[in-house]
């Protein structure tokens, strides 16, 4: 018994030194990662929109459903990402089916970045009030 591991041991030493396969990507990893990439732009839109675009005398949830609007495009583009990531998983499911459930997980992604743009729009139309009221005292 001892003389076989003996025996073996260069072999079993020799197996262990070599360099693991590289990971093949596959489709799911490609469109995963593309998801993603279009999931940080529609939320990149909507914060930029948040931080750019003018904040006074409009309540601050419109303003956060215009930042929303105003990325439609960049929506409909992970909405699309989604939806080829479900299919990955789900062949059988109908393009209607595979839309639903894209549209509806970006539902919540837009829920939690309208959350986000509100408070920023509010710290900026409080920033800009302040600074109104500096000004003022100071005049």
């Amino acid at each position: 018994m001892r003389a076989a591991f003996v025996l073996m041991a260069p072999a079993l030493l020799l197996a262990a030194c070599d360099t693991p396969a590289p990971p093949v990507e596959t489709e799911g990893a490609r469109v995963r990662a593309e998801m993603e990439a279009a999931t940080k732009t529609y939320a990149d839109c909507i914060s930029g929109q948040a931080e750019t675009m003018p904040v006074a005398d409009e309540a601050a949830g419109s303003l956060a459903l215009k930042a929303l609007d105003l990325c439609n495009a960049s929506r409909a583009a992970l909405v699309a990402k989604v939806a080829a990531f479900n299919k990955i998983g789900y062949p059988q499911r109908t393009p209607a089916q595979l839309d639903a459930v894209a549209g509806a997980s970006v539902k919540l992604l837009d829920d939690d970045a309208r959350q986000a743009a509100v408070i920023t729009i509010v710290k900026r139309q409080t920033q800009t009030t302040n600074d109104a009221d500096a000004s003022a005292t100071k005049g």
